[in-house]
């Protein structure tokens, strides 16, 4: 049986909030780190082999479960905080304050800025409009291992060191109430800047990434101007911010003013702005005027703005389709867009795991950075296959072989360690992270696309468990997996297994609930069989080509493939898959040669 201990350390929402009231902030490229000047996200959550959550910093160095994380944050000792976490401790009552839960209540911010660690450099106090008394207080401090921001809130008797519970406020309510236009910036110091020189500013607390935790009807109405930090993380929280804004009713008139045009450089703000102007000895007029010269030069937002968007970003490259290994196949479905989710089913035998694997190597060449989650076979398994595909030797696979070569093994292991190497490190099986319920997926998927993983892949689903309701929780799978893809712009393959007793799949037929169809742009399906010839449609024309397997999309987002079949063959010593070209039936919808 599970003490109080060991469950609240096994439950990764919990170590989030904590990490969040420390002052950590999730964004697109990781965490940032509470405990020391973080600028680049250099930290993350893990799942030990014990089953326990855990915070590591790459930077700091600081590797806590969720009591450490608590400790370091009050600069408490460990003990005291385990101790009021057990039953016993709960119950005891402290001199020298009151309780509420396991969080010290303190009779006001005097008594808060008394216990903050280090040295506290400014606060920032969230308002409740209708009272105009403080709902929120937000301390910076300086500590040894850099800077670290601290919520606060009152309670009865006085305050507790934590974030109240959601949604928070906005920031500076009193200014948005009085006002018809409103800059939404990124971070308190920001909006301090600029209401500084008579400008209506706010935020949301934590800055990126929490946007969705606050309450933005202050703003419904408004005309909203959005003034994201100059990095990726800045542009993607802005735009979180314009889709919630954009739920709202009324409607906000919405402008955005890129940091890119101001000339401000890389993760520079809306602060570094004013600051500029300052040391170039500008007065308070004229910095004012500079300013709102800013707002009427913001673009704005409207139906269109998202597609103007989009193609901004083909234009430069960053909305682009990851290519397969097989030219048709990529051509046909366009399946690897950003934002996608793309179903890859076959039975058993029909080579599928081998096929993502031989993609998995091209997209690694490529530098596409994707990660598989194998939840069949253990990292051995699959390193053995990856050198089957890279030497072109299926023999290292069988452990007869093996022991009967072993020279030609060891050679072949010299001879290609490096590829097989950097595959491990895009490689993740169940028994090394031990994630097995389709909610468990779910937030590893979360995980990588944070971690910047363009592809992030999963072989089979269906060797995940589910939890209550079958259609429930693969209802709820899949809508995480997609609102990943879409927030973090990567693309999901899962792949799967007709149902039980099926011999051919085809979207009908597919395991799990509808929702996989449903949710999923592309669906391709694999088939093993005997050798046999079909009329096929190469670059160079229609031949008669022998084949093993079949690969036909069953449906495609640009629905030009749909309904397509390709010969592929199969070579059991290279254990990789090569594409023949298009099979040619009388009324095909695709005889049409594609582009290539």
């Amino acid at each position: 049986m599970k003490t109080d201990h060991s469950a609240i350390r096994q439950d990764r929402h919990a170590l989030i909030r904590e990490l969040e009231s420390a002052g950590a902030r999730v964004v697109a490229g990781g965490m940032l780190c509470p405990f020391h000047d973080d600028r680049r996200p250099s930290a993350g959550v893990y799942r030990g082999q014990d089953g326990v959550w855990r915070f590591k910093c790459q930077a700091c160095g600081v590797c806590e479960d969720i009591f450490g994380i608590r400790a370091k944050a009050q600069s408490r000792p460990l003990a005291t905080v385990l101790r009021e976490a057990s039953p016993l401790g709960r119950v005891q009552n402290d001199r020298r304050a009151t309780r509420m839960g396991t969080q010290r209540v303190y009779r006001d911010v005097h008594a808060l800025r008394t216990a903050l660690p280090g040295r506290v450099t400014s606060e920032h106090t969230y308002h409740d409009p209708a009272t105009g008394q403080a709902a929120m207080i937000v301390f910076r401090c300086e500590i040894p291992a850099g800077k670290s921001y601290r919520p606060a809130h009152p309670v009865a008797g006085g305050f507790v060191l934590a974030a109240p519970t959601q949604p928070w406020p906005l920031y500076h309510q009193e200014a948005i109430g009085a006002s018809d236009s409103v800059i939404v910036c990124e971070g308190e110091k920001c909006c301090d800047a600029l209401v500084a020189y008579g400008l209506a500013a706010t935020t949301n607390p934590f800055g990126a990434g929490k946007a969705h935790h606050c309450d933005w009807t202050p703003l419904a109405g408004k005309k909203v101007v959005l003034w994201p930090d100059n990095d990726d993380a800045g542009h993607h929280h802005m735009r979180q911010v314009q889709s919630l804004l954009e739920a709202l009713e009324p409607r906000p008139r919405m402008a955005w003013i890129e940091p890119t045009a101001l000339d401000l450089a890389e993760k520079e703000d809306a602060a570094d702005l004013v600051q500029q102007l300052v040391t170039t000895g500008k007065k308070q007029a004229e910095i004012a005027a500079v300013l709102w010269h800013c707002l009427d030069r913001a673009r704005p937002l409207g139906p269109l703005t998202k597609l103007i968007d989009r193609h901004e970003q083909i234009f430069r490259g960053q909305y682009r389709c990851v290519a397969w290994p097989w030219p048709l196949l990529g051509t046909l479905t366009k399946a690897l867009l950003p934002g996608t989710i793309t179903l890859f089913a076959g039975t058993v035998g029909a080579s599928k795991s081998f096929m993502l694997l031989q993609a998995m190597r091209h997209w690694l060449a490529g530098n596409e950075n994707p990660m598989l989650y194998a939840l069949e076979g253990d990292q051995p398994y699959h390193m053995a296959r990856a050198l089957a595909q890279v030497s072109g030797v299926g023999g290292v696979t069988d452990p007869d072989w093996v022991a009967g070569n072993p020279d030609q093994t060891r050679a072949l292991m010299r001879e290609h360690s490096s590829a097989l190497e950097r595959l491990a490190r895009h490689l993740s099986t169940s028994d090394v992270l031990g994630a097995e319920t389709l909610e468990q997926l779910a937030e590893w998927a979360e995980d990588q696309a944070k971690r910047g993983r363009r592809i992030i892949a999963i072989d089979p689903i269906t060797a995940a468990a589910r939890t209550g309701k079958p259609w429930v929780s693969d209802l709820a799978f899949v809508r995480s997996l997609k609102r990943t893809a879409t927030n973090y712009g990567c693309s999901v393959v899962l792949v799967t297994h007709p149902q039980r007793g099926v011999t051919e799949p085809t979207r009908d037929n597919l395991a799990g609930s509808a929702a996989y169809e449903r949710f999923s742009e592309t669906i391709i399906t694999l088939a093993n069989h005997e050798p046999k010839e079909a009329k096929i449609k190469t670059s160079l024309g229609t031949t008669t080509m022998e084949h093993n397997r079949t690969v036909r999309i069953e449906k495609a987002r640009n629905g030009r493939g749909t309904g397509c079949r390709l010969a592929f063959t199969f070579c059991p010593e290279s254990l990789t898959l090569h594409e023949c070209g298009l099979i040619v039936k009388a009324k095909n919808r695709c005889n049409q040669q594609p582009e290539t």
